[in-house]
């Protein structure tokens, strides 16, 4: 087999990546159909996977770090990140129209996705590509989370429905609609399992306190009304909350001084699809409309960063360091 072709000068980024990420793993997907695998040593793009008639939706890398996920148009792609192939190597189908939203459980062995046929699924990935369970959301689904206890997934949908699904007895443990006929486009557990956040269409950050089998509203944040809101996830250390935007900004919340915005991160010229933090908590990734990834320093609320090559939106990044 030929080896890849070399990336031109254009898919270097303008910037070395900062101190700390050197073993991290750094992966982009977009509407131009690829994905790109960036080498933190050389800042530019490693390698580039055409994911074929589809837009990539979402991305997630397996917790053992051989593999990257792209939902896309019916069908979640497997890509193997330890060999040249270019193709994926697996294909899960079971939905209709795009899957929006893929995530793992902790041990690697179920994939969670959501998809516009209005249904959440799960599937076994040590066994077959067919999903185990389907979950009828009665909208077209926007997002899924896994809850740190791996037996709890919350999701949410256009309609602005957000459903705690119990996976022991596979069946909806409670419902709450923050704004009626408001999309939720994300929601995120942080990893101490205490707080569940949702973002929607109406740029509305809404907090909840999780007790228990019970939710207790903390705090709604006007994140980025009117825009629209994109995105939104906790820091792994659980003191952050970063949120994006279609007003063409990332921004960080301080969770422990009761949400307090401590950074608007501005630098992209279009629309925030995505973000991810670095395992430490102190660097953000974010891609964006204008073709381009950003990676921030969250000390000081720069962009340290900048990753071109896509031809088109990035709507998903990934990153395990």
């Amino acid at each position: 087999m030929a080896p890849p072709p070399r990336e031109s000068e254009e898919d270097a980024a303008i910037a070395e990546l900062p101190r700390g990420m050197e073993a991290a793993l750094l992966v982009t997907g977009g509407y131009d159909h690829t994905i790109r695998i960036w080498n933190p040593d050389t800042c530019s793009c490693k390698r580039t996977l055409q994911h074929g008639e589809s837009q990539i939706n979402a991305l997630e890398i397996t917790p053992d770090r051989n593999c990257i996920a792209a939902a896309g148009y019916s069908d979640v792609r497997m890509y193997d990140l330890l060999s040249n192939t270019p193709t994926s190597m697996m294909s899960f189908q079971g939905h209709v129209g795009n899957v929006t939203a893929v995530t793992f459980s902790k041990d690697g062995s179920r994939m969670y996705t959501g998809g516009d046929d209005e249904t959440v699924k799960v599937f076994d990935v040590r066994s077959t590509p067919d999903y185990k369970f389907s979950f009828d959301h009665g909208s077209p689904v926007t997002c899924v989370a896994l809850h740190p206890n791996q037996f709890e997934l919350i999701s949410g949908d256009q309609d602005g429905k957000i459903v705690r699904w119990d996976l022991r007895a596979n069946n909806c443990a409670e419902h709450l609609i923050p704004e009626l006929d408001v999309g939720v486009r994300s929601v995120s557990v942080s990893p101490d399992g205490r707080i569940l956040s949702a973002i929607n269409d109406e740029g509305h950050c809404y907090i909840w306190e999780l007790e228990g089998k019970d939710l207790r509203a903390l705090k709604q944040i006007e994140a980025h009304h009117p825009f629209f809101g994109l995105k939104c996830m906790f820091s792994p250390d659980s003191k952050k909350l970063a949120t994006t935007s279609s007003d063409k900004t990332a921004r960080i919340w301080d969770v422990d001084a009761d949400f307090e915005l401590k950074h608007t991160l501005e630098g992209h010229t279009a629309w925030v699809w995505d973000c991810a933090f670095s395992a430490d908590s102190s660097l953000l990734v974010t891609g964006s409309s204008d073709s381009t990834a950003r990676v921030w320093d969250l000390d000081t609320g720069e962009s340290v960063l900048e990753l071109k090559g896509h031809q088109r939106s990035v709507t998903s990044v990934a990153l395990s360091d």
